[in-house]
């Protein structure tokens, strides 16, 4: 069996070269987004799909069968598509051995890519060992990741968890959902959405499939806008979640736009006093910016510094990061914010991107003990892989007020609109 791998700037093109070089015969096995081009490992190239397809001269039809089965709709256009038969008393072993020989195929196709992985490694010890800067790194450290995630979503396709009859492009967008990190149900939900509604016709065209599953997915998408205030009504926003995802930068941040871009008058609260630098951090952002600051320790002192800055427009409030597994923290917090105060006191949640989808489901729930008005994702720049963002918007109905990039206040910092967050999913504008 000759199995090689093409890339073009989309399905088409890559079809194209399939069909031209092993013929209509061909069998897709597996396609993908790489990064090609220049760059330490193509990573700052173009991106382009990627695809594995596969011919062999001597190809039984029941051995076609078994590779259609376990890909199905991945077939090249032009080829018959397979319908399994009528099961027999002796189909069952039959299917087995052949489903134990596509198995050892994919294997195959699975060693190579093990291969680089390993080669990574080594690399990036040999990079570390000499001393090199922490960019170059943090670059290799996420194309590292990066072929990990895609031996994950190999191994599922070897293992026969994605068996929906699906059209060739929806398929295509349904590897690039989980490819992204989407939990597989969402993504299944979606693509059998499109095939209900939208045409057969339509379906052959890639673009028009790919620009209705956005419409979806910004249909999913719930935002906040930014941060909104009422003439003549203060508001008070608290940042609260787990230790470590740039609460107190993402504090200075928000402050900071309100500041210049909306020319609204701010105060600060901390109550963060586990971390002595995080309180002498956020008054420096103080001191720059111009603005008073109160540090706090219960909730009869956040209460007198509120009314002490009561002719403020926006009053935020700097939270201690705390283990969701923690339940004294977490009761702490709960004294904080649960019982309501006036002003109201709208909780958001940050969350960085980084985070296993896993871990902000169970922050997501012991942290939503405390009434939560939003989400803030951080470090998208850490991250490649954004479904579980959406992940969560599905799960808890939470909009997502805030996207940080960087650690630049003021600027890594933008409102979340529906059009970025599947942008970042969907990867629409390139870059």
């Amino acid at each position: 069996m000759q199995i090689k791998r093409y890339r073009g700037a989309d399905m088409q093109e890559a079809l194209q070269k399939v069909k031209q070089d092993l013929g209509s015969d061909a069998i897709i096995l597996s396609t993908r987004q790489v990064r090609g081009g220049r760059g330490t490992f193509g990573m700052f190239g173009k991106t382009l799909l990627e695809v594995t397809a596969a011919r062999d001269a001597d190809l039984s039809p029941e051995d076609a069968a078994t590779l259609a089965t376990a890909n199905p709709g991945l077939a090249v256009k032009g080829r018959r598509p397979w319908a399994p038969p009528a099961a027999g008393a002796g189909d069952d072993q039959a299917v087995r051995q052949l489903m134990a020989k596509h198995r050892i195929e994919t294997q195959g196709l699975l060693a190579p890519l093990q291969d680089d992985i390993q080669d990574l490694k080594e690399i990036l010890r040999n990079v570390t060992d000499r001393g090199q800067d922490q960019a170059s790194i943090g670059q290799i450290r996420a194309e590292l990741a990066e072929m990990r995630q895609m031996l994950h979503v190999l191994s599922a396709q070897s293992s026969g968890l994605r068996d929906a009859n699906f059209p060739e492009n929806l398929i295509v967008l349904y590897q690039q959902l989980l490819f992204n990190g989407m939990e597989d149900k969402f993504a299944r939900r979606l693509i059998e959405e499109c095939v209900r509604t939208v045409p057969p016709k339509d379906l052959e065209d890639f673009s028009y499939v790919k620009i209705f599953l956005a419409r979806m997915l910004m249909k999913i998408s719930r935002v906040t806008g930014g941060i909104l205030t009422d003439p003549g009504r203060q508001k008070v926003v608290a940042l609260v979640g787990p230790t470590g995802v740039g609460k107190t930068t993402t504090v200075a941040k928000l402050a900071s736009e309100q500041l210049l871009k909306y020319r609204r008058q701010v105060a600060l609260i901390t109550v963060d006093t586990f971390r002595i630098a995080a309180v002498e951090q956020l008054k420096v952002y103080a001191k720059i910016m111009g603005v008073p600051i109160a540090v706090v320790n219960d909730k009869s002192e956040l209460h007198l510094a509120l009314r002490s800055f009561s002719g403020k427009d926006v009053v935020f409030i700097d939270t201690g990061g705390r283990s969701q597994r923690d339940e004294l923290q977490m009761t702490e917090l709960n004294s904080l914010f649960g019982n309501g105060s006036e002003p109201p006191i709208e909780v958001c949640l940050t969350l960085a991107a980084t985070t296993k989808d896993s871990d902000l489901t169970e922050i997501t729930r012991k942290f939503g003990e405390i009434p939560l008005k939003a989400v803030i994702f951080t470090k998208l720049d850490e991250s490649t892989h954004y479904g579980s963002i959406f992940n969560h918007s599905i799960r808890f109905k939470l909009p997502v007020a805030y996207l940080t990039t960087g650690q630049k206040v003021p600027e890594d910092l933008e409102a979340a609109t529906k059009e970025r967050l599947v942008d970042l999913l969907l990867n629409i504008t390139e870059g």
